[in-house]
């Protein structure tokens, strides 16, 4: 066995065992905020998991793979933060708060 094949080793077996909690996090989290950083850091060690296949087999066919994961990722994170805040449009509330602020007599 090969250094190399030792260290992916070893980092297959920390990505399992940090998978156990964040699972747990993800199922019983209390909130939606914390499911949804659990699901980040799950999606992220995706990520990694798929990069130590990548070196281990010494293919590159999973890079647009990461390209995507990546992808959905962040647009997962940016979806749940704009949900969980309540507002879909952030110029509206721009507007809207100069608009209040105007007609408390703050805005000066």
């Amino acid at each position: 066995m090969s250094a190399l094949e030792v260290l992916l080793a070893a980092a297959a077996v920390l990505l399992g065992v940090a998978l156990v909690p964040l699972l747990t996090r993800l199922t019983i989290g209390p909130t939606i905020l914390d499911r949804s950083v659990a699901l980040d850091v799950v999606m992220a060690l995706t990520i990694v998991a798929v990069c130590l296949v990548t070196v281990a087999t010494g293919e590159v066919y999973a890079l647009p793979v990461l390209l995507a994961l990546s992808t959905a990722g962040f647009v997962g994170a940016v979806s749940i933060a704009r949900f969980a805040s309540g507002s879909d449009d952030v110029d509206g509330e721009d507007a809207e708060r100069e608009a209040r602020d105007e007609t408390r007599g703050e805005g000066r």
